[in-house]
């Protein structure tokens, strides 16, 4: 009996030990002016944006430090082309707490 007991105690805290995880990071859509987007190159050359509206301290989404160059340097362009045309940039972000890492970037038509 005691071997039953500790396998459903095992098999219990593993799945709720799996759904805190899941619950610990979230994905979020925004659509911002890129006017408001003030672009930064952190230590290491991370990529952050700030103002642009995300739940994190002063709106900030930065890139994934695994992140290749060449889809930082399309970020950096994405950015710079829509304040020059001035329109809007989507973003789909995943967040833990205060940090928000960009998982897809566009340019909203309109």
């Amino acid at each position: 009996m005691n071997k039953v007991i500790n396998k459903a105690f095992a098999c219990a805290t593993i799945v709720a030990l799996g759904a805190m995880s899941t619950a610990a990071m979230a994905t979020a859509h925004i659509d911002v002016l890129a006017s408001s987007i003030l672009p930064k190159n952190d230590v290491g050359g991370v990529v952050t944006l700030y103002y642009t509206g995300s739940v994190c301290s002063s709106g900030h989404l930065s890139m994934d430090s695994s992140d290749t160059p060449d889809r930082v340097k399309t970020l950096w362009a994405t950015v710079m082309s829509a304040k020059a045309a001035g329109q809007s940039l989507g973003f789909d972000y995943d967040f833990n707490g205060d940090t928000c890492i960009i998982r897809a970037f566009t340019i909203v038509p309109g």
